[in-house]
């Protein structure tokens, strides 16, 4: 799930990048979805773990940088979703979209890392130092921030849309933050059990266990939903669904009409696809229809009545 996540991530951020550089649109969400892809590889699904954290030390300070990437990425899904959704602009004087505010949660759960007795790299880092005080809060104070930015986009993303593509990808990203708010307060709720040593062990294996779906689903579903309006985009700009019925009707109909020896019309069929303006040549292909349905009638003027 995570690597499905990290490569639908990549592709979003490819197809939002295309935008920004052609057309100029949402760098707030270009940016989440890039941070948010680092995030992603930064949990070892191209270079191991391992490998990253040795060359910052070896002790674990890959977990914070990991932590501090999806931090950002909510921050800016949350600005873009705002920016995008909101009626009014009266949300930027908000302390909590400032970023004075994204700098001090940074600090909330940077300091109590430092605090920390660093151990040797581990996969399971927090399960197996959330004993100390420092590691408990650095983790509780990052799942905290988490929440609260999910929940916060969440809201918004419910609001009224009248674009039906915006309106599912809004639900989409809304049902992604669920899973995402849902995930941290579950992971709250295992750190405190295993820090105050509550609960038994098949306790402490479903909490722990349940994590993983739950938040990597919610990134998945909100990289899928970042993904619909671009996607929508890229569809009508290029108008492939007029370039798909061109290069069928010209495959199918193209000698008839037109006339075309062989190797003219495999040419045909493959520039078909290229056409500057294919609703423009659907439109010819129209014409040519009704032209070829006269000459088979036989009838110069179809549409004028018989006179008697």
């Amino acid at each position: 799930m995570i690597a499905a996540a990290f490569w639908i991530l990549a592709t979003v951020f490819a197809f939002r990048l295309y935008f920004v550089a052609r057309w100029g649109s949402s760098t707030a969400f270009v940016g989440a979805i890039g941070i948010g892809v680092l995030g992603l590889f930064f949990t070892g699904v191209v270079v191991p773990e391992e490998s990253i954290d040795g060359a910052l030390g070896g002790i674990n300070f890959l977990h914070l940088v990991r932590n501090l990437c999806v931090t950002s990425a909510v921050w800016l899904v949350r600005e873009g979703i705002f920016a995008a959704y909101s009626p009014d602009e009266s949300y930027r004087s908000r302390f909590s979209h400032r970023p004075v505010a994204a700098g001090l949660g940074a600090l909330a759960i940077t300091i109590p890392f430092l605090f920390q007795e660093f151990v040797p790299t581990t996969l399971s880092y927090v399960p197996e130092n959330v004993q100390q005080l420092p590691v408990f809060l650095y983790a509780s104070v990052y799942m905290g921030i988490l929440a609260l930015l999910a929940v916060s986009v969440l809201r918004i993303c419910l609001q009224p849309q009248e674009s039906l593509p915006v309106r599912v990808s809004s639900r989409v990203v809304a049902a992604g933050m669920a899973l995402v708010a849902l995930a941290s307060v579950e992971e709250i709720a295992y750190m405190t059990v295993m820090h105050t040593d509550v609960g038994g062990s098949a306790l402490h294996q479903v909490l722990y266990v349940l994590f993983n779906p739950l938040f990597y689903g919610g990134v998945l579903l909100t990289s899928l939903g970042l993904g619909i309006p671009p996607v929508v985009k890229v569809w009508r700009r290029l108008q492939l669904w007029d370039r798909a019925a061109l290069v069928f009707l010209t495959a199918t109909l193209g000698r008839a009409y037109w006339g075309l020896s062989r190797a003219a019309w495999m040419r045909a069929i493959v520039t078909s696809f290229y056409a500057k303006h294919p609703s423009v040549r659907l439109y010819e292909f129209v014409i040519r229809s009704s032209d070829h349905k006269v000459a088979l009638s036989g009838d110069p003027h179809p549409c004028l009545p018989a006179v008697s």
